[in-house]
């Protein structure tokens, strides 16, 4: 087993949610050798060779994992905090083991601008959505704290290639749509 634990450093509250928490894990060996393995694995992956980590967005969570520890936030409990231990060390495993069929991806990926999304936006700045103006609203999607449904002018027929780009931009940083 190229992996063979995930240790549980520290629980905290998470700092973007009051009801939630982050941990910080240790992991039982270095692994940034895996960094462009997992770049290609998970496609919203956002890798840094620079910084030597890899963030992604799973279940809601984001996990940042560096050479030789991770972090998770928007956890629900400890319970949820060891199972996605558990499921990370199954999936670094799995890529360890599939490595030979996996093509390694060393391209750095970057999340979207806030002003990429706001252009996609129907940009009326009715407050409908409850944000003051379609860019503030634009910065929420960004940060998954808030929702395409919101925006009641988006569904109109005339921005249908709209809101299927802004779909797929958030599916492709891993959120849920």
């Amino acid at each position: 087993m190229y992996l063979e634990s995930i240790d549980l450093r520290f629980i905290q509250p998470c700092t973007t949610h009051t009801s939630r928490i982050r941990i910080k894990a240790d992991l039982s060996r270095e692994i940034s050798e895996l960094f462009p393995y997992i770049n290609s694995y998970i496609k919203s992956c956002l890798y840094n060779n620079k910084a030597q980590n890899v963030t992604f967005t799973y279940e809601g969570k984001i996990i940042t994992i560096f050479k030789e520890s991770l972090t998770i936030t928007k956890l629900i409990n400890e319970t949820d905090a060891y199972e996605m231990m558990d499921y990370l060390k199954n999936m670094i495993n799995k890529i360890y083991n599939d490595k030979d069929y996996i093509e390694p991806s060393y391209e750095m990926n970057k999340l979207p601008s806030p002003i990429e999304l706001y252009k996609l936006l129907p940009k009326l700045n009715c407050k409908k959505c409850g944000e003051a103006t379609c860019m503030s609203f634009a910065n929420k999607l960004l940060n998954d704290q808030s929702s395409l449904k919101k925006c009641i002018h988006l569904h109109e027929s005339c921005n249908k290639e709209n809101i299927e780009k802004l779909e797929d931009i958030l599916l492709m940083i891993g959120y849920e749509v």
